[in-house]
């Protein structure tokens, strides 16, 4: 071999290469050295070729190129009669990367920030790289407002080949904003405009949100433009933001200057393109007029109801380019909506993601969009929500895909996140109302996939022992025809609930079947038999005992009976029209219903229901909720009065929130609750979800106003005696089941009413 005449040291790094003759044509490159790297990636970065002349001084050029690719600690370059021979040293690589301390900032988000500039395992190891990663850390803990961060990130080896990187964060406590100061804005305030922040300074109340985050800023920065956008400042603009610390790394100012500009109105609105559909009927869906002060938000909504009414026709990618004339004169804005609906689609194939428990046919029924069907609009979205209506669905989302074959049709992707919807469950605990709790059995709404209920359960508590057999299957015909049956089997000690002293075991077998009469409407009805074998004792109210002297032959009112035994048949019917957006947590959409249950036998009585719910969505995530319910019984032919033990109550997380359990209402003559042939209840709820306790999905949080009684009849129902009371309500379907908890503060309790602040219950229906 001929080791020639320079040696280069290449600073700091150790690289090399020997003389080279003056020139000579390159027959072949070979490379010593490399373990881990291939030997076709060192030549693809190499400025030379076989076949190419080459001279020394082309030496510091191939050098160069290697150590920019930051695999090599040492480079010698050697020639060999007609070859050139690359010896090299290569860096170790990374064997693992370990993070401490980090508890703002996930371990996936730090992985990403390695990913970024490519420390992450089986990377070779560039220690300059090193440095640059604590800087990426740095600027991510600082857009959380983490400006006292400390970082150490060391390297050590674990033999020649292989490193470890440790990476120690001490994030210290986030800077707090001590003041958020807006400079140039005259038509609102600053408390107006600071209403449309999530950030806020630490002396806005109990639990600001007082934590800067560079990320909520410019969120914050956004919606103030959209405010002043909706409200006519069509030349708002954010001039600059300046955000200071103090020295202490403890406080953050924000200084924000804005130009307002002048506010505008619309002067007019003209309609343009390919309107598809007559533009009368797209002018009668645009929210603003002529005059009216120019609103981002409203173009933006006329524009999606109009794209919404094009997408009944069969426009699945409907654009409505809006194109706006200022007139700086009269401070007006020619509106101009320029329509490319583009071609009618047919739907090909419709497919879903994400039913990982759930046959997909299951699925597929409840579609109102078909395939090889124009394309719906309002179809695809009804056929959204009666997914989101099923109790193992959480959500849904849709996606349109074109055919790239053909332009005229498209697929629809529809995505399902599955709730949790049933299990095996043996367990312990405690409710307010029922006391002790063990329970033990098996509830599905989605067996097997097939979305049918199936429900084997053992209940019990304080209060009653139940077991219960039921089964559902809600397309029992093609057509949506639902058929249930149920068999159950209850012992319940009615002082224990708060009720009349007496005891009742219970048998009742019921058939039902639903019978959809269209999209919303629907006729429910069951038949079976009921058993009820009643107990009572000395302690038993006379309202207890006379009902069953009253209603027995043999006896009479000189009696001293023990209890007595009931054996009825019974129908019931009933007519609702439900369009709630969900069952579980629904945020939009009425639900009525109106029934009618007739019970005969041993005794004869008859119970009527009218059940009323509409929910408003008032803000992004805050949904108004309105409920009512009445009820009313009342006995017919020779039997006396509604029986005692099928008497409304109230009071509690069900009812009037804030009163003790079943507590509201007629007394016996033993000063305990005894119940009433009418029931009124009415509720007012402004609901929030928590994103940390799961989202709008599976958590809620209420503040509301209950209002209700129980009262003897009908005849004595008065609205100043009905209990009322405000609070603070949480709800929570878990994988235990539905809680609800709530803190209430009655507002016109009266002398003997049983109050009770705090409530909560497992298995509370929402």
């Amino acid at each position: 071999m001929k080791l020639l005449r320079v040696l280069l040291l290449m600073s700091l790094l150790g690289a090399s290469f020997n003389s080279l003759a003056e020139s000579f044509v390159i027959e072949d490159i070979e490379i010593k050295g490399i373990k881990k790297i291939a030997v076709g990636t060192v030549l693809n970065y190499l400025p030379i070729k076989a076949g190419q002349s080459f001279d020394h001084r082309q030496s510091g050029e191939i050098i160069r190129e290697l150590y920019k690719t930051g695999f090599f600690d040492k480079i010698t370059l050697y020639q060999q009669d007609a070859t050139l021979l690359i010896e090299v040293v290569e860096r170790p690589a990374i064997a693992e990367v370990n993070f401490e301390g980090n508890k703002e900032v996930k371990d996936e988000v730090m992985q990403d920030a390695l990913k970024q500039i490519g420390m992450t395992r089986g990377k070779i190891y560039n220690p300059k790289l090193l440095e640059k990663l604590e800087q990426e850390l740095q600027q991510l803990y600082y857009s959380l407002g983490k400006y006292s961060i400390r970082l150490d990130a060391t390297a050590t080896e674990l033999d020649a080949d292989r490193v470890k990187i440790d990476i120690e964060i001490s994030e210290g406590a986030p800077a707090k904003i001590r003041s958020i100061n807006l400079i140039g804005n005259r038509a609102f305030d600053d408390e107006e405009l600071l209403d449309e922040f999530k950030l806020e300074t630490t002396d806005s109340g109990w639990f600001p949100a007082d934590k800067y985050s560079s990320a909520k800023l410019s969120g914050d920065l956004e919606n103030m433009k959209s405010f002043y956008l909706d409200q006519g400042f069509v030349r708002f603009n954010v001039d600059s933001k300046q955000v200071t610390i103090t020295p202490d790394k403890k406080d953050i100012n924000i200084s924000i200057n804005i130009t307002e500009g002048d506010q505008y109105r619309i002067s007019t609105i003209n309609l343009t393109g390919n309107l598809v559909v007559d533009e009368a009927e797209l002018k009668a869906l645009i929210t603003l007029r002529e005059g009216d002060i120019f609103s981002r938000k409203k173009v933006t909504s006329s524009i999606k109801l109009m794209s919404d009414r094009l997408g009944d026709e069969g426009y699945a990618f409907v654009n409505i380019n809006t194109v706006p004339e200022i007139n700086e004169e009269d401070k007006t804005v020619n509106l101009t909506l320029v329509f490319d609906p583009g071609k009618k689609m047919t739907v090909r194939n419709i497919n879903f993601e994400g039913n990982t428990k759930t046959r997909d046919y299951v699925l597929r029924r409840e579609l109102r969009q078909f395939e090889g069907a124009l394309f719906s609009v309002s179809k695809v979205k009804r056929s959204k929500v009666r997914l989101q209506r099923l109790k193992y669905i959480s959500s849904v989302d849709t996606r349109y895909v074109k055919v790239a074959e053909n332009p005229e049709l498209l697929d629809i992707v529809i995505q399902v996140t599955e709730r949790f919807s049933g299990s095996f469950t043996i367990g312990a605990g405690y409710s307010q109302a029922q006391g002790a709790l063990f329970n033990l059995g098996l509830t599905h709404d989605n067996i097997f996939g097939s979305g049918n209920r199936l429900g084997i359960t053992f209940n019990n508590n304080e209060a009653q022992e139940q077991y219960e057999f039921s089964y559902l299957n809600p397309y029992y015909t093609p057509e949506g025809i639902s058929r249930g049956f149920s068999a159950v089997y209850s012992s319940t000690d009615a002082a224990e609930a708060n009720i009349s002293n007496y005891l009742i075991d219970r048998v009742k077998l019921s058939m039902n079947y639903g019978i959809p009469l269209s999209e919303f409407n629907q006729i429910r009805f069951s038949f079976g038999l009921e058993g009820n074998d009643v107990t009572i004792s000395d302690s038993s109210s006379d309202e207890v005992r006379n009902f069953i002297i009253d209603n027995n032959d043999d006896f009479d009112a000189g009696s001293n009976p023990t209890g007595d035994t009931y054996n009825m048949a019974f129908v019931s019917m009933s007519f609702s029209k439900d369009s709630r957006n969900r069952l579980i947590f629904p945020d939009e959409g009425s639900l009525n219903s109106v029934g009618f249950e007739v019970f005969g036998g041993d005794l004869d009585f008859y119970k009527t229901f009218f059940r009323h719910e509409t929910l408003f969505p008032v803000a992004n995530n805050v949904t108004l909720s309105f409920k009512n319910r009445i009820g009313y019984g009342e006995s017919y032919n020779e039997t006396t009065d509604l029986p005692f033990f099928e008497k409304y109550t109230a009071g509690g997380v069900r009812t009037v929130r804030g009163y003790d359990f079943n507590s509201l209402g007629p007394q016996d003559s033993k000063d305990e609750s005894f119940g009433g042939n009418f029931q009124f209840v009415t509720n007012l709820e402004l609901l929030f979800p928590i994103e940390a306790f799961g989202g709008a999905e599976s958590f809620r949080l209420g503040v509301y106003f209950d209002a209700g009684n129980v009262f003897a009849d009908p005849d004595d129902f008065e609205f100043d005696e009905l209990r009322t009371s405000i609070g603070l309500a949480a709800k929570w379907f878990t994988v235990v089941g539905p809680i609800a908890l709530s803190y209430a503060e009655p507002l016109n309790d009266e002398p003997g009413d049983d109050v009770k602040n705090f409530q909560f219950s497992l298995g509370a229906p929402f």
